[in-house]
């Protein structure tokens, strides 16, 4: 593809017209746009004043390599998404996942030792796969970083606005990591999904000629 084909682009990641398309007609976000956000996001919370710091939000493909249990997959995720430092620097934690199909959202407070689960799908198979997700990533925290046992981490499950019957998981994760970062109520509605799908495309094309990209 040229770079005509994109609304966006970095060095690591890009959204193709197509996905814009998709993104503005109510289809199901690729991946390449769920990633786009976080790298955008990122960048705004560690450039600008208008964020706390103290929150970071990871690449989305890190929770897979931990549900998949790749474990080599897992150390250069980690590495790459949160190192030790990091970890201990931050006070919130948002990991992006998605399985069978559905994007949801786990949040780890540290000081509270409690991991948050938002999924805009009420189901046991999204709660389990949030649990898996908890018990492997501290697992590999004690395994691996010398800090000796953890206490056990609860997993509460965030009574969240639901998508109904919709392929908007994605928008509505979106709409809950901005919701955290930036401190204020989750309001999203299936019925807003459209205005949150024109802001998300518009925010990619504004950024296109910033710097960043």
């Amino acid at each position: 593809m040229n770079s005509d084909t994109y609304i966006w682009k970095c060095a690591e990641a890009s959204v193709s017209r197509l996905d814009a398309y998709i993104l503005l007609t109510g289809g199901e976000l690729s991946d390449d746009a769920i990633d786009a956000f976080v790298i955008w996001l990122c960048n705004k919370i560690e450039t600008t004043n208008s964020y706390d710091r103290k929150i970071h939000v990871t690449r989305p493909w890190l929770a897979q390599a931990f549900l998949e249990g790749n474990l080599e997959m897992v150390a250069k995720r980690m590495k790459e998404n949160v190192s030790q430092q990091k970890f201990l620097e931050c006070e919130r934690i948002l990991i992006p996942i998605v399985s069978s199909g559905h994007w949801h959202l786990v949040e780890l407070v540290r000081e509270e030792k409690k991991f948050y689960h938002y999924s805009s799908i009420n189901s046991p198979i999204y709660t389990a796969d949030a649990a898996k997700f908890r018990n492997k990533f501290m697992s590999f925290i004690e395994s691996n970083w010398g800090l000796g046992k953890s206490e056990p981490h609860g997993l509460v499950s965030v009574a969240v606005p639901q998508q109904g019957p919709t392929l908007d998981c994605g928008i509505f994760m979106i709409e809950f990591i901005n919701s955290i970062v930036e401190k204020r109520s989750i309001t999203i509605s299936k019925g807003d999904c459209a205005k949150y799908r024109a802001r998300f495309c518009a925010a990619l094309l504004y950024a296109r000629d910033s710097p960043f990209l």
